[in-house]
């Protein structure tokens, strides 16, 4: 080996060494933010359900059960595709249905297709319902979001999007 050669491979084993380090460094950042947003997702979890509370409850709903109808208006049409998305039993799916309808909010009607189904929509006083639910909530996001710098903003909603599309049913 000459010596030209071996400088070469001393100086390519040089940069090698630096971005493991780089590389190390950065997977060092990227576990502590991480643990960071770990740390800060129940707090934060809490607040925003907390915050749901006092938006939905004077409109005499739980926010599970504005939720479901935000669910229902996205095409959710089967009360056990609905079980399997807020992660609960049918039956108790089944009570918050009964709970619905006895609003005039949710309309439960047998699938043409296959008699032994249920498909749920949104009743006319449901869509009404939840178009006033959306703009409390939005208000109620206004107030919290208004914090954020537009740059900012733009990156919880880039991230946000990205964490839904990941779980979307």
């Amino acid at each position: 080996m000459t010596t030209a050669d071996a400088a070469a491979r001393a100086a390519d084993q040089a940069v090698d060494l630096e971005t493991d380090r780089v590389d190390g460094a950065r997977d060092a950042e990227r576990a502590a933010a991480v643990a960071e947003l770990s740390t800060l997702t129940l707090p934060l979890m809490w607040s925003l359900r907390q915050e749901a509370m006092r938006v939905f409850e004077p409109l005499g709903l739980r926010p599970t059960r504005v939720l479901l109808l935000e669910l229902v208006a996205r095409g959710i049409d089967r009360p056990g595709t609905l079980a399997d998305v807020l992660d609960t039993v049918p039956p108790a799916v089944t009570a918050m249905l009964n709970e619905l309808e006895g609003k005039g909010l949710l309309a439960r009607e047998t699938d043409p297709d296959d008699r032994r189904r249920t498909r749920l929509s949104l009743t006319p006083a449901g869509d009404d319902f939840l178009a006033v639910a959306r703009e409390r909530w939005t208000s109620a996001s206004q107030a919290r979001l208004s914090r954020l710098p537009n740059d900012d903003l733009a990156a919880v909603l880039r991230a946000f999007r990205s964490l839904v599309a990941e779980e979307a049913p």
